[in-house]
């Protein structure tokens, strides 16, 4: 999975409420596991943010569930801390191209 990165996609959902450096680090982040081969990446990979306005950073915890595996990563803001309201992003592959998406956009 994960393997072509042509065929990217984000909902307008994504579009509107997640940041675009956002966007791009959690493709990052996937195209890291991918390229790193230690874990097999399933179809859906799960994001979840826990802003620290304090370090001026986000905790990202980026999972999945079959197989199991849990990185924590964390996203330092340059400039102004955003207004960020997301608790959880989903990218899937469906084998034809990828699409990022909140989960009440499914």
């Amino acid at each position: 999975m994960f393997d072509n990165k042509e065929n990217r996609y984000i909902t307008k959902g994504v579009n509107e409420q997640v940041q675009k450096e956002i966007q791009l680090y959690c493709w990052d982040l996937i195209d890291q596991k991918r390229s790193g081969a230690e874990t097999e990446l399933d179809y859906l990979q799960i994001f979840e943010f826990n802003p620290d306005n304090q370090r001026q950073a986000i905790e990202v915890i980026h999972r999945q569930e079959e197989p199991f595996f849990i990185d924590y990563h964390t996203y330092t803001i340059k400039g102004k801390m955003p207004d960020f309201q997301i608790k959880k992003l989903w990218v899937i592959d469906d084998r034809s191209h990828q699409t990022m998406l909140l989960p009440e956009d499914y």
